[in-house]
């Protein structure tokens, strides 16, 4: 297969911020858009290279009650890895030429729908038979296609996110609390905590890397929003949890820097590809929140439909037009996930009626087949 490409990203420096993804029922599809060797090492992108998947998907992801760390549900799955964001980057892009700092500034679509251009914020610009927005949550793509019906939807909750290391005998200590996937817990005050390993460098406990997600109801009750006092108010609503989480919040660096935060999403909406020569995938196509882990799977369940398409149209089994209309309307489809995970993160607002919402009833699995 020789598809001419070309791959550009906005970013000059690598992003400051890393998290982790939850990769399940998508894992077949992406061993099947990759070369052997890739997929064969994609243990290296996992916080700790040597869990095995097999069992991460017996431990599955678990719900306790935040209260007295019982569990509530458990979700499994055959295979779960979890993988580090900006080392899955890097894994992935290996053999690849990445043009870095092409910030997008304007689309625009050639006589007669031929050919699209890309323009970019150091004045070059790139020209081919189709642009595919793989542009994230912000997609200055999606913008151009729907103006202001790009924009985000903010959820009403307080939400922050933040890496984190420990001392050794602390971080040793947290490391044997921690199953191989993420430990969720649903308290009953109407708060959320995810508490999982980010990096495991080397055998060093103090180099270790761990990540939190805290989300609750908002209130007026807030200290500000600087890292100290948002650090403080995290540490006064966790009086009363169970450990780890409880002791882990306790043993935080005073100096940690925690970042305000918000939970976005966008309803997916159709969009003109302008003959199929423009469209999206991932965050881009349908931006959702994490706590049912979709937002990785679909990812690659775009790029897996859409890759198919682009081969049947190289083959010329296909228009472009077709193709792209096809696979645009399987990313509608797929873009339901986005109201399935807010409903989904609101339900941790809502202790008491939470056993009535998707995460009781689909847990991980995929909610459609399109």
């Amino acid at each position: 297969m020789n598809i001419a490409f070309v791959i550009v990203d906005r970013e000059t420096t690598p992003r400051d911020r890393n998290w982790c993804i939850t990769m399940s029922w998508a894992l077949p599809l992406l061993q099947n858009l990759v070369p052997a060797s890739i997929f064969e090492s994609i243990n290296l992108c996992q916080p700790d290279p040597t869990a095995d998947p097999a069992e991460a998907g017996k431990y599955g992801i678990a719900i306790r009650d935040g209260s007295t760390g019982k569990v509530k549900i458990r979700h499994q799955f055959p295979g779960i890895r979890r993988i580090n964001h900006k080392k899955t980057k890097h894994h992935l892009s290996q053999g690849l030429s990445v043009q870095y700092g092409k910030l997008l500034v304007d689309i625009t679509v050639g006589p007669d729908d031929h050919e699209v251009t890309a323009h970019f914020a150091d004045g070059t610009q790139e020209t081919g038979t189709v642009i595919v927005g793989a542009d994230g949550g912000v997609s200055r793509v999606r913008r151009w296609l729907l103006g202001d019906e790009a924009a985000q939807e903010v959820l009403p909750c307080q939400f922050m996110n933040f890496s984190f290391s420990l001392a050794a005998e602390s971080a040793e200590w947290l490391d044997k609390r921690l199953g191989p996937t993420i430990e969720v817990a649903a308290h009953p005050r109407n708060m959320y905590m995810g508490l999982s390993l980010l990096d495991k460098p080397d055998a060093k406990p103090d180099s270790w890397l761990f990540y939190i997600l805290a989300a609750w109801k908002p209130s007026d009750s807030t200290d500000g929003q600087g890292s100290a006092s948002l650090l403080s108010d995290l540490r006064k609503r966790m009086y009363d949890w169970a450990d780890p989480f409880k002791t882990v919040v306790e043993k935080l660096p005073d100096d940690i820097f925690i970042r305000q935060d918000q939970l976005r999403i966008w309803h997916t909406k159709a969009w003109d590809n302008r003959q199929g020569r423009v469209t999206l995938v991932g965050d881009a196509a349908h931006s959702m929140t994490f706590h049912r882990g979709q937002g990785g799977n679909l990812a690659i369940k775009d790029a897996y439909e859409l890759f198919n398409k682009l081969v049947s149209i190289h083959n010329e089994e296909s228009d472009q037009k077709t193709a792209i209309d096809t696979y645009d309307k399987g990313a509608l489809l797929r873009g339901e996930e986005v109201e399935i995970s807010r409903q989904c993160t609101m339900a941790f607002m809502d202790y008491e009626n939470m056993e009535k919402s998707p995460l009781y009833q689909i847990g991980i699995n995929p909610a459609m087949n399109h």
